[in-house]
């Protein structure tokens, strides 16, 4: 019975320098991760507007209780002190769960600059394709004044988008979160 209660006594000591330990390693790299991410969603935000220094995050001014779920986050891009773009974080559902894509758009023309996804779980080989070059194109450059709509075939119009080929929701739930952004965007920002 003696030997069981100091074997508890010391599993319970080594238990709690174990923790004490991943506490102090956790708040000492926790800054650093911090630091890191951010430096990704500065580097994700050149890629959908390029040469964008300075991006603002004014979720709380542009985003209330009335604004589409789909978006989560509004940055508007500044070229000398006046805003120039807007990128956009939006989650919307895929055939898999959420998909998390950035979406850029240039104000003086009313175009979407690029898009890119940043989080997805769809079918690998299929839905996952919309992380590929290929797709993200389709969308560069489109006018931001009317809806995209998903074709299957050939597109035929400026506002069309060519859906991936086996993976329709995938590629509609892309272009739902693009014109969400779209939307939000004339509504705010396309004077």
């Amino acid at each position: 019975m003696r030997n069981a209660l100091k074997l508890g006594l010391f599993l319970f000591i080594i238990a709690g320098i174990a923790g004490l330990a991943i506490s102090y390693v956790h708040n000492l790299t926790s800054p650093l991760i911090e630091q890191q991410m951010e430096e990704n969603k500065l580097n994700s935000f050149q890629e959908v507007y390029p040469g964008a220094k300075e991006v603002k995050d004014e979720s709380k001014q542009y985003l209330n209780a009335n604004s589409d779920p789909v978006l989560t986050e509004v940055n508007v891009v500044y070229q000398d002190h006046v805003p120039a773009g807007v990128i956009y974080i939006v989650e919307p559902s895929g055939y898999n769960g959420k998909i998390q894509l950035l979406v850029g758009f240039e104000r003086a023309e009313k175009k979407i600059t690029a898009i890119k996804v940043l989080r997805q779980s769809e079918t690998p080989g299929l839905g996952s394709k919309a992380t590929e070059g290929f797709f993200r194109d389709r969308f560069q450059e489109k006018s931001a004044e009317n809806p995209l709509e998903v074709v299957t075939k050939e597109t035929v119009g400026e506002h069309q988008v060519l859906a991936i080929t086996s993976a329709t929701i995938t590629s509609k739930a892309v272009t739902s979160g693009v014109n969400a952004a779209r939307q939000h965007f004339l509504d705010n920002f396309g004077e």
